[in-house]
C-alpha cells in the first residue's frame, strides 16, 4: 500500500515509520522536523526506496495540497502530528495547531479521494491527566468509547489537549457524514513506552496506572487501515490489558527505580484509595476483574473486535 504517514519524527510516528516498511508498503512521511539520525539508522537500506520525507508545518494546507497534487494517490492516511501534551506549551498553541494541523490533512486527504484514514487520539480526550485536580470525574468504570462526561462537555473545557483531541474526533465524524464512503479510525492512546519495563516508572494515579507498547500502536495504526467490515468514524481505546502501577494504596508509596519488587496491587485496590468519590460506585463493573485483578480500566474489547488488534501477540 501508499500510505501517507505524518509526525513520522515524533515518539509514535517514528515506530509507525519502521512498521510500515518492514511490512513492505511505500511510505511518504512528513513532520515539522527531518527524521533524526537515530531513526534513520535503523531504516534499512532495502527500504529506504519505498520512503520518501518532507519537512512540512501541516498547519499551513497549501503546501500539503501541493504535495497531494504531484504524488500517486494514496491507499490510505495516518496522522499522528500533533503537540502530544500541554506541558510547556501556552494552551492556545496546543489547542490550535493539534486542531488545525488535523482538519487540514482530513479535509485534504478526502478531497484527494482518500477513503481510510488513521488519526492519533487520546484517553485523555475525554479528559484525564491534564485536568485540573479534583476536578476528574467518571460516571462509569471500565472505561469504553461510549463512556459519558460527568458534566458532558464542560469536562472538556478544563484542558486545551483534552479539548483538542475531542474536537479532532468530531472532526472526524463531521466528514464521515458528509462521506459515506468514508471511514476514519480515532485512536486513543494511552502512555506510550517500548516495554512494561519502562512504562511502571511513569505510571500515575492522574491517568489511571496505565500504559501501552509502541509495538502495538503500530500495529493499531497500520489495522485502522487494513481492517475491513465497518465504515464511518470510530473512536478505539489501544491501551495494555493490566495497570503498570507498582507500589502501595498511596501516591507517595510509588515504587521508585532501584528499589525492590514488592506484591502487585490490584486495580481495585489503588482506585478505591486514589480516586473514591470520583467514580459513581453503583456503576463499577467490578466483574470486569474477577480472575483479572490488575485488569486496566479501559475496555479495548473493539479494537479488537472491529481492527482485530491485540495489546500482546
Amino acid at each position: 500500500m501508499h500510505i501517507l504517514l505524518t509526525g513520522s519524527s515524533g515518539a509514535v510516528g517514528s515506530g509507525v515509520l519502521l512498521h510500515l516498511l518492514e511490512q513492505n508498503h511505500t511510505v511518504v512521511a512528513l513532520d515539522i522536523v527531518p527524521l533524526p539520525e537515530r531513526l534513520l539508522s535503523q531504516i534499512p537500506a532495502s527500504s529506504s526506496s519505498r520512503l520518501s520525507t518532507h519537512v512540512m508545518d501541516l498547519c499551513d494546507f497549501k503546501p500539503l495540497d501541493d504535495l497531494f497534487s504531484s504524488s500517486k494517490p494514496f491507499d490510505g492516511v495516518i496522522h499522528l502530528s500533533a503537540i502530544p501534551h500541554p506541558i510547556g506549551s501556552d494552551p492556545r498553541t496546543v489547542h490550535n495547531n493539534n486542531v488545525t494541523s488535523s482538519y487540514n490533512v482530513l479535509t485534504t486527504a478526502v478531497m484527494y479521494g482518500v477513503k481510510r484514514i488513521v488519526q492519533a487520539s487520546s484517553v485523555n480526550a475525554i479528559g484525564l491527566t491534564y485536568t485540573p485536580e479534583g476536578l476528574q470525574r467518571f460516571e462509569a468504570l471500565p472505561l469504553t468509547e461510549e463512556s459519558p462526561f460527568v458534566e458532558l462537555i464542560s469536562a472538556l473545557q478544563m484542558d486545551s489537549y483534552a479539548l483538542s483531541k475531542h474536537v479532532c474526533e468530531l472532526q472526524a465524524a463531521s466528514l464521515c457524514r458528509v462521506h459515506p464512503d468514508l471511514r476514519i479510525a480515532s485512536l486513543r492512546f494511552h502512555m506510550v513506552r517500548p516495554d512494561y519495563a519502562s512504562s511502571w516508572p511513569d505510571a500515575d494515579p492522574t491517568s489511571l496506572y496505565s500504559w501501552v507498547s509502541l509495538d502495538a500502536c503500530a500495529r493499531a495504526c497500520l489495522q485502522g487501515i487494513t481492517s475491513s467490515g465497518w465504515t464511518g468514524a470510530e473512536a478505539f481505546n489501544i491501551v495494555a490489558p493490566e495497570i503498570c502501577w507498582e507500589g502501595g494504596l498511596t501516591k507517595e508509596s510509588q515504587r521508585k527505580q532501584g528499589e525492590p519488587e514488592a506484591e502487585l496491587l490490584g486495580t481495585l485496590e489503588v482506585l478505591e484509595s486514589q480516586w473514591k468519590g470520583r467514580y459513581d460506585l453503583g456503576k463499577l463493573d467490578k466483574g470486569w476483574w474477577e480472575g483479572r485483578p490488575r485488569r486496566a480500566l479501559w475496555d479495548c474489547s473493539k479494537a479488537e473486535r472491529m481492527l482485530g488488534w491485540k495489546h500482546d501477540l
